[in-house]
């Protein structure tokens, strides 16, 4: 199996919300201005609407945020094969199977399967071959045996013979509105950690004015362990938390092994 960390995409390459977005919809009246009255730098922002993408990426093990062309090499059971060529991508939602051909080691050769045979489950992202006529004994081992002669004498299992090229990923556009409302609600976290600092200007939770006998008080809910919108950032962590759950479920299914 391919290394997946060799060949995740960088999501940063695409921002999947705006900054604009994020402003509009996750930090919507919020001073979002130093003491000096300069906005905050658009760079902060696209900052960590980024880790929040790499950090949704990771919490969903196998999604590919943005459009990718993929390359996996995968090992060849004689059980999975058997089974229409049963083979599990390393990634989804799968758009569309390109290739899948069969290379042995050290071999020039290549067999390359008709497309026509491709049967993919996108959100899984689960292949198989099913061929478009006879059965799938006869035309994989019948037509063409002399191709696959290990297969003849009984082998049970070989590495990386399997090449398969797919795309994966969300198209541009068609990127989930589910997956956007909670990058927007972590990415929001940042500016909001540092707006609530500087409410009343930064390191300061309360301050009065006087003058002439008249006075002004004002008192945040800024302390030395709470950010002024502390309370703004529990939801959104109690929002993001309820979401995963339901977005876990959907994408990854139930994990498991057998050793």
């Amino acid at each position: 199996m391919v290394d997946a960390l060799n060949i995740r995409p960088n999501v940063n390459d695409d921002l999947l919300i705006s900054v604009q977005e994020l402003k509009d919809w996750f930090l919507f009246g919020i001073d979002m201005r130093g003491d000096d009255g300069e906005p905050y730098p658009e760079t902060m922002f696209e900052f960590y609407i980024r880790a929040a993408q790499n950090w949704l990426a990771t919490e969903l093990p196998g999604i590919m945020l943005c459009d990718k062309l993929i390359e996996d090499t995968k090992d060849y059971y004689i059980n999975d094969y058997v089974s229409f060529g049963a083979l599990k991508l390393n990634w989804f939602p799968v758009t569309t199977v390109e290739e899948v051909s069969i290379q042995f080691p050290l071999a020039t050769n290549v067999l390359k399967f008709d497309p026509s045979w491709y049967r993919c489950e996108s959100i899984s992202g689960h292949v198989n071959l099913v061929p478009t006529q006879g059965t799938f004994s006869s035309i994989i081992l019948s037509q063409g045996g002399s191709f696959l002669p290990l297969f003849y004498s009984g082998m049970q299992h070989l590495p990386f013979v399997w090449h398969i090229k797919y795309r994966a990923g969300f198209r541009k556009g068609e990127f989930p509105q589910s997956m956007k409302e909670i990058i927007g609600m972590k990415a929001a976290m940042g500016p909001l950690n540092i707006a609530g600092d500087l409410i009343a200007g930064a390191g300061i939770a309360s301050k009065s004015i006087g003058l002439d006998g008249l006075s002004q008080s004002i008192s945040t809910t800024a302390s030395a362990t709470n950010a002024g919108y502390g309370a703004r950032i529990l939801q959104y962590n109690k929002e993001i938390k309820e979401r995963m759950s339901a977005m876990k479920s959907h994408y990854c299914g139930m994990q498991m092994s057998i050793g």
